[in-house]
């Protein structure tokens, strides 16, 4: 029993200690959890294509280079209409600030009875250039230059990592069932069977939300950025494409977009209620196609969580971890999900929950039997409440 006992106390230990050291290499260990889970992404897409009898490096190569040409395609057609609408808003901001002080503004003092106030552009870019003085000043050409060469390490190094993140990937992916293959053989025997089927279950969630959440984040970001332009907002395509990445993050996408829209639809056309009432319609239809089309059809229940449960998941990822957090609180949730429930089943079926003998009734005498849960007891009165009625079907009718 002792050396029970200490066998888990260094085995936690064991585990702490590698936390730790995973926590002090945090920078390192990044690019390589996202080259991990780009490898198992794509790893299904891999396999299919290696069972057509072609080489595992080959069929890899084949999944970069389709990704490659994709997001080459993509973006030649969208920089240029981005860019086009970049310009306008850049162009649009003397008329904003001029609706805002000769509008907004006077409708805001007179509603309100507040003093009357007018955005001064002068004074902003003043308070801009004293921030940026005090917090980025330079004491002389040594500070500057030094803060010069940091800003381009950064860059390079950011560079590396986007170079570096699809190499390891690659290597990930081609040894992928190999790597598999070893961390199962590390499974103690006694365990195996129900760890790998733990293990299954938070695959299957896992991709299948993973996979279904970017398909309803380009999916909505489609019906926003179509929506916003049928109605006339100039950077309407800017706002549906990041309200449809946003929604990542539940309900995050619905406010962002709605409030960058509303502002964009003051600018361009003032205070017309007309314009705003197109605008809720856009997203409303977009959010009704997400609940109801969607949500459905592309994930389903796949998590289990409430809404309320959601909202904890998203705001505790962004309390530990930033907006990092945020993105992986979902699917975090999900493999927890998974894991409370084997957990409840265990404590189920273990003594600490069993319950002692039960007396049932069967046939009109009583027997003792042994049952670990109240339910047990109840399915098998009704199971003979059945079979009696099954056996007499008259007796109702005399």
């Amino acid at each position: 029993m002792q050396d029970l006992v200490l066998r888990r106390i260094f085995i936690l230990a064991g585990l702490a200690l590698l936390i730790w050291v995973i926590y002090l290499l945090k920078p390192i260990v990044i690019p390589f959890v996202a080259a991990f889970f780009i490898a198992y992404l794509f790893s299904p897409l891999v396999d299919a294509l290696v069972k057509i009898k072609l080489p595992r490096w080959l069929a890899i190569s084949i999944v970069f280079i389709g990704i490659g040409v994709t997001l080459t395609v993509v973006l030649w057609f969208l920089v240029p209409l981005v860019w086009k609408q970049l310009m306008y808003a850049r162009d649009s901001i003397p008329a904003g600030i001029h609706w805002i002080n000769a509008t907004f503004l006077p409708w805001l003092s007179e509603t309100f009875d507040l003093v009357p106030m007018e955005l001064d552009t002068d004074q902003i870019s003043k308070v801009v250039m004293e921030y940026v003085q005090t917090n980025y000043s330079s004491d002389s050409v040594q500070t500057f230059a030094l803060r010069l060469a940091q800003s381009g390490l950064n860059f390079i190094q950011l560079g590396g990592l986007i170079v570096l993140i699809p190499v390891i990937s690659f290597y990930f992916l081609l040894d992928w069932n190999r790597m598999l293959q070893s961390l199962r053989r590390l499974i103690p025997r006694p365990y195996e069977a129900s760890t790998l089927t733990i293990i299954r279950e938070c695959h299957s969630v896992l991709g299948a939300f993973v996979k279904g959440q970017f398909l309803v984040m380009l999916l909505l970001g489609v019906i926003y950025a179509v929506g916003l332009q049928l109605i006339g907002l100039e950077v309407g395509l800017i706002i549906g494409m990041i309200a449809g990445l946003a929604s990542i993050i539940p309900y995050l996408g619905f406010a962002v977009g709605i409030i960058a829209a509303v502002i964009a639809s003051l600018f361009q056309f003032g205070l017309d209620w007309m314009q705003l009432l197109l605008i809720g319609g856009v997203f409303l239809v977009g959010q009704m196609v997400e609940g109801y089309v969607l949500q459905p059809f592309l994930l389903g229940d796949k998590i289990g969580l409430s809404p309320v449960a959601v909202v904890f998941a998203v705001l505790a990822g962004a309390q530990l971890a930033g907006f990092l957090g945020m993105l992986i609180a979902l699917p975090v949730a999900a493999v927890i999900v998974v894991l409370l429930r084997h957990a409840r089943d265990n404590y189920i079926k273990s003594r600490l929950y069993g319950l002692p003998t039960e007396i049932v009734a069967i046939d009109g005498g009583a027997q003792h039997v042994s049952v670990e849960t109240e339910q047990v007891a109840l399915d098998i009165e009704i199971k003979n409440s059945q079979d009696t009625e099954t056996s007499n079907p008259n007796d109702g009718s005399k």
